[in-house]
């Protein structure tokens, strides 16, 4: 009776939640008040929806999917004899001698993999309550995002209007540097991940005109943060965009999907190396990063040493020759940096998260709205690869929010089962 009477409050609920973490969630520090903000606000209102929509399914398989990823951060967390972790984590006799203790648990850093299960479960409960709503109410939370968006591009055009390169303090717990994000390339990555959900929501409006304004103001703020790599990959998105909107064969999605990709490496590697040569040495890059983490994702199998340690267990690996005044904070490639911290779990999990990405990516690649989810979702997992873009909420949110409509069982319901037609009704 409720949801027929208050259809729009689930969509309010979590449509604000989302609004505010794309505001004040752009820092990349772990422990931010803003992001604890965030998380107390992502809990209220997920709850709320879920309890309120506890008689719609969501997606078996994402069900599982979650559980099993919130265990295995779990599992790190239980005591296990320290005989037992010498003999899978090398890096704890050479630099954790810890003689004597007893019990051991998987993660080197305890208050560290809290906070992770924290972080993991409160995204996990988000995008539950996504999935429950219906495709409606769901696809209405894209003005929210939309939104949240445009007020982070004006804030950095403010931003860059004033000077070349601004930083803003004392207003949020992290220094804004682009927008209200602390990390120019994760704001430029939020803009331009944003642009096939635009041409989506757009197009379904019947509003061309506002979608070539906001073409043009997403392009301009690009360009207004200073990376000629960013403006490349935004003109190349939204010709994708266009592209995927266009295309109605599943075979044209698939080959404009694989271009995508294609594209998405490229430009990533390119900008990465053009910014990170701006810190570092030519003889210190990011291979020099990738192949120290390898050297501890083998040394550390089949375990890891505990999600949210890496800061702490990277040192160990580092070559003394690629030491330089700037400590690497991340491995700069999610992948690995998932692998070091959670070992063959967490690879398992990343194979099964493609696998059933790439499934339903099949079973709705004939949608609109879900080509331009499939295609922003890919941008970000190519961004990952160079980057750490979902170690910030405002974008972590957003994933969810892709994947919520990508995996929204509304459509897929409506693909299998078709409406028969009936007989005219005839007489009184």
């Amino acid at each position: 009776m409720n949801a027929v009477r208050y259809p729009q409050i689930d969509t309010w609920l979590l449509g604000a939640t989302l609004f505010v973490a794309l505001v004040i969630g752009g820092g990349t520090k772990a422990g931010l008040a803003t992001d604890t903000i965030i998380q107390l606000l992502t809990v209220a209102s997920a709850t709320v929806v879920c309890l309120r929509t506890m008689q719609r399914p969501i997606d078996r398989a994402v069900f599982w999917f979650m559980t099993a990823a919130i265990l295995c951060v779990i599992f790190q967390l239980l005591p296990i004899s320290s005989d037992a972790m010498r003999s899978t984590q090398g890096i704890l006799p050479k630099s954790y001698p810890l003689p004597g203790l007893e019990p051991q648990t998987v993660s080197l850093g305890l208050v560290r993999t809290i906070e992770v299960a924290v972080y993991l479960s409160t995204l996990c409960l988000f995008l539950a309550a996504i999935l429950k709503l219906r495709f409606e109410q769901a696809r209405g939370l894209i003005p929210f995002f939309l939104t949240g968006l445009v007020c982070n591009m004006v804030a950095a055009l403010v931003q860059y209007s004033f000077a070349r390169t601004v930083a803003l303090e004392d207003i949020l717990p992290y220094v804004m540097r682009a927008g209200f994000f602390a990390n120019e390339n994760h704001f430029s990555a939020l803009v331009f991940v944003s642009i096939p959900l635009a041409f989506a929501w757009f197009a379904v409006q019947r509003r061309p005109g506002v979608l070539l304004v906001y073409l043009a103001f997403s392009l301009l703020t690009l360009f207004a943060v200073g990376s000629r790599a960013g403006v490349s990959i935004g003109l190349a998105v939204t010709a994708l965009s266009a592209i995927a909107m266009w295309q109605r064969g599943s075979a044209g999605m698939a080959s404009v999907l694989s271009g995508a990709s294609l594209l998405g490496v490229f430009g990533m590697v390119v900008w990465d190396r053009f910014r990170f040569e701006k810190l570092v040495s030519l003889d210190t890059g990011r291979t020099d990063i990738f192949r120290a983490t390898l050297e501890g994702i083998s040394d550390n199998l089949p375990l890891g040493v505990g999600y949210g340690t890496f800061l702490n267990a990277y040192p160990a690996y580092e070559h003394g020759e690629t030491v330089v005044d700037k400590y690497v904070n991340h491995a700069h490639n999610d992948y690995l940096e998932l692998v070091f911290e959670g070992g063959l779990p967490a690879l398992v999990l990343i194979g099964a998260f493609l696998v059933l990405l790439l499934l339903c990516v099949a079973r709705t690649i004939r949608l609109p709205l879900h080509r331009a989810a499939s295609l922003a979702i890919g941008v970000l997992l190519v961004h990952s690869l160079v980057d750490y873009p979902l170690r910030t909420m405002a974008l972590s949110v957003t994933f969810c929010l892709l994947l919520g409509l990508l995996f929204n069982v509304g459509p897929n319901a409506m693909l299998r089962t078709r409406p028969q037609p009936t007989a005219p009704v005839t007489g009184a």
